[in-house]
């Protein structure tokens, strides 16, 4: 090897470790950006299974709000026929007691009429009357205590009313109330189903949004490892030229000791002679003689 070859092995190797500089620099920026894509998808895998998991939670939730409305809906059903029922046998019980106050003639009530009567036995038991007015008296009393009984009957027939009346009320309440829950729990069952839907949809997003981080991230992994290569290549050919290098370094040092040891050898010959000539030494000569 020359020293023009050295030389230009040299300037080969400075150029091989600024291109090693590019592609380590290359080969870091890609591999933050292809680990920030990975994240990305983790990210969006992640969120994906949360999201899985809310729909099973809410799908959870809402078929047991729709089993709970289908359980109401006959007792709801069952109610509103018992009204119905109860509504024809009020009509019946306020027929029959229009009937019956008409057929009877009776305005007063059994109190009214009570209160009457004892006026009148009153009357008869202090006052001072006569024979006949006594009579007339008693007939009256008669024919108050008849429209007192009718009157209780009457009154029987008012209380059964008003206590259909208010039985009707009261299972009409009853429904209501069951027909209320019924709405209630069907109004968070269809919202349950709305944010199903609406969930289901943004995890159509994150599947989109996934699968083009994946995408990105594995032709960034591609273009890594293809700079990865190239650098290993480049350190290759960089340790290759060093090895000339390193080559031509040796050569030239065991030049340098050859030509060291003929010089010496020359020299020690030179001393030897002197010796043998019993020539003086100088000091040189003792310097070559003790190398």
């Amino acid at each position: 090897m020359t020293s023009q070859s050295a030389k230009e092995l040299f300037e080969e190797l400075n150029k091989h470790r600024v291109e090693v500089s590019k592609l380590r620099n290359a080969l870091n920026e890609l591999d933050e950006e292809k680990e920030s894509w990975f994240r990305k998808r983790d990210d969006c895998s992640k969120s994906i299974r949360e999201s899985i998991q809310k729909i099973k939670e809410n799908k959870s939730k809402r078929d047991s709000l729709t089993n709970e409305v289908r359980e109401f809906k006959p007792k709801r059903d069952s109610i509103n026929k018992e009204i119905s029922a109860k509504l024809n046998e009020f009509d019946s019980l306020k027929k029959e007691k229009t009937a019956l106050a008409k057929s009877l003639g009776i305005k007063d009530s059994p109190s009214k009429i009570k209160n009457q009567i004892e006026k009148l036995e009153f009357r008869i038991e202090t006052d001072t009357v006569s024979f006949e007015k006594e009579k007339e008296l008693m007939k009256k009393i008669k024919g108050l205590k008849k429209a007192y009984n009718d009157a209780i009957v009457l009154d029987e027939s008012s209380k059964k009313l008003k206590y259909s009346s208010d039985e009707i009320r009261k299972m009409r309440k009853e429904a209501n109330e069951i027909h209320k829950s019924i709405q209630e729990k069907a109004r968070q069952s269809q919202a349950l189903h709305n944010e199903i839907l609406k969930i289901s949809a943004e995890i159509d997003k994150m599947k989109v949004d996934e699968e083009a981080s994946f995408k990105k991230f594995s032709e960034l992994k591609k273009k890594f490892n293809e700079v990865n290569s190239q650098l290993k290549e480049k350190l290759k050919a960089m340790n290759d030229v060093r090895s000339q290098l390193d080559k031509i370094h040796f050569e030239k040092q065991e030049k340098r000791k050859q030509e060291q040891e003929a010089f010496l050898k020359s020299k020690e010959d030179a001393v030897n002679e002197k010796i043998k000539r019993r020539e003086k030494l100088t000091t040189e000569d003792l310097l070559v003689f003790q190398k």
